[in-house]
């Protein structure tokens, strides 16, 4: 797909997202809306032109409880839209150097400097730290209905944890993957209140990508765009998102966790991003 007028920035495939959150919204014709989208994949992209020429991804998820864990998470609809439908997805490249190359990631690269000049720094966060801090940012956001779950994601272990965090060790921004071999996915990313518009996301985003490619991950995945809002569909685009159809199979042992378990010792600071010398982020 080219890159101006299609993927996230395509005016028909933005035109749909907004029709069915609006159609979401009103009272009274959510099950209308799931009779008229159907909840098969290929009825959907024959009736919706937006969708048809969306890339297509087939995801290999291990035999294992991550591999059913991920595969779930893009089972069943809503509102009668698949969730493996238009799902945002970023491929991953060899190295962080290429991720952050090109004029694309102009915006990338520039939030994510302002963060670190600024004094932001980001890291992986063992259990205990991660479920006080992530406590502490939902009861800010008044989101607290998220904890459960979260809570239990935290001491299964199926969940990785980081924290973008500022020069006083306050929290910017925190985020959750998941693994399963070679395919991962961004389980939550939130800022804290009074820091949304902040660049600690953008430095935070690299940093996972940067993490993820040195664990072998291809492709990282969060939930379908057609429910994302203006400015994180933007926010996605900027990273290098684009809407892809999921398909699954199963087979494989899956991923290997480190030696030091699926929580090891959390280091100091991330460190600079590299950035390519030929060259001077998501919501």
């Amino acid at each position: 797909m080219g890159s101006a007028g299609s993927g996230l920035a395509d005016p028909d495939f933005v035109r749909l997202g907004e029709a069915l959150q609006q159609r979401h919204r009103v009272q009274g014709r959510v099950r209308r809306t799931a009779v008229t989208v159907a909840c098969a994949v290929p009825a959907v992209r024959e009736r919706m032109p937006a969708l048809a020429d969306l890339p297509q991804l087939t995801v290999t998820c291990s035999d294992t409880a991550a591999g059913d864990r991920m595969v779930a998470k893009y089972d069943g609809a809503r509102s009668g839209v698949p969730r493996r439908l238009a799902v945002s997805v970023l491929t991953l490249p060899d190295s962080l150097e290429d991720y952050l190359r090109g004029r694309s990631k102009q915006a990338l690269r520039t939030n994510s400097r302002r963060a670190r000049e600024a004094g932001v720094t980001c890291r992986r966060m063992g259990r205990v730290e991660a479920e006080v801090r992530i406590t502490a940012l939902l009861r800010a956001r008044d989101e607290e209905e998220l904890l459960p779950g979260v809570r239990a994601d935290l001491l299964d272990g199926v969940v990785q944890a980081w924290v973008a965090r500022d020069a006083d060790d306050a929290t910017e921004v925190i985020a959750l993957t998941s693994v399963d071999g070679a395919f991962a996915r961004l389980d939550l990313m939130l800022s804290a209140p009074d820091r949304e518009a902040g660049p600690a996301r953008y430095l935070l985003s690299s940093h996972l990508v940067g993490e993820l490619i040195q664990r072998g991950v291809r492709h990282l995945a969060v939930d379908t765009a057609l429910w994302l809002d203006a400015g994180l569909r933007h926010f996605q685009r900027l990273l290098g998102f684009e809407p892809t159809t999921l398909e699954f199979t199963r087979g494989g042992a899956g991923d290997v966790p480190p030696d030091d378990g699926p929580f090891p010792t959390p280091r100091i600071s991330s460190g600079p991003l590299p950035v390519p010398a030929a060259v001077g982020s998501a919501s």
